[in-house]
This record gives C-alpha cells, structure tokens and sequence, in this order.
C-alpha cells in the first residue's frame, strides 16, 4: 500500500496591503511571487491562512495557477474571502517558531473558476478553515490579495498531498 506524503505548510504570501501585480484582465504574466509546483504526482493542494487583525477581520484572495512554469498566462482559479476567527495562532505555520501572526482563518466563501470543485469543509466552525482543490497539472500558484478589512498582515500558506 503507497503511502500518501504530506509537505507541511509553506508560506506562499505574505502582504501587508492589497495588491494589483497580476493583470486580471488578460491573465497574461506569471508575478514574481508565483510558487512553483510542478512536481509530479501532486493530488491536491490546501490552502489556510493566518493573519494579523481582529476577529472578524477579512482578507481576500484571488488565487492563480499556470501550466508553464516560466511563464503565464495566469488562470484564475477562485476568489477566497477568508474571515477570522477565535482559533488562535500559537507558532509559525510552517516553521514551528514564535510569530506576530494572531489568528487562523475559520471561515472560507468561494467564488470558484475551476472546473473541479474548490472546497472549504471545515469552514464555519472556529476550527482552522482550510481550502482544498486538485491541482491539475498546475506548474505554479500565486495568491493575490485583493482586499483586507480590519487586518495589517496576511500569510497564505500551501500544502500538497502526493
């Protein structure tokens, strides 16, 4: 029997303001944030994030993808708004170490343009709300943060089962 193997969290974005670096109206570049992904047998992607701000705080994620590894066009894959909730963030997601970061996201609404289904299922429940997706054969990802409400930093981090 395989085993499934689990890369941990990586940080994938960390902003402290909204930003505008992908063109969303011709999905034409690949930004230099962009996380390269393509290794092979990847069966899905998980999405959470952490953040500075108040509870009920929101931020929103525009994520992207692209199967040229170099280059775009960028894809769209969904819009996230993510709300924070009460889980608290004791340690560094990806590192284990002492963070500024405050709270985890508890809740995810999806706005999905993928054509497999983008789901949330933890979402709503003051539990660490973790988006999950099948990558598709994606070389990258880039998470673009449109806005955020009551927040001064948001961290994206990524996980992968293969």
């Amino acid at each position: 029997m395989e085993t499934k193997q689990i890369s941990g969290w990586q940080l994938i974005r960390s902003a402290r303001q909204a930003d505008t670096a992908l063109n969303a109206d011709t999905y034409d570049s690949k930004p230099d944030y962009a996380k390269n992904i393509c290794m092979e047998g990847i069966n899905s992607l998980d999405l959470m994030l952490a953040a500075i701000g108040d509870e009920n705080g929101t931020v929103e994620v525009r994520l992207f993808g692209g199967r040229n590894k170099d280059a775009g066009p960028a894809q769209l894959i969904a819009t996230i708004t993510f709300t924070l909730g009460a889980m608290v963030v004791n340690q560094d997601p990806q590192n284990g170490l002492p963070t500024d970061l405050q709270f985890f996201a508890d809740t995810a609404a999806i706005t999905s343009y993928w054509p497999v289904d983008i789901k949330a299922p933890n979402s709503g429940n003051n539990l660490i709300c973790v988006i999950s997706f099948d990558a598709l054969d994606l070389a990258w990802i880039a998470a673009e943060i449109g806005t955020m409400t009551n927040v001064t930093r948001a961290d994206v981090f990524m996980g992968y089962f293969r």
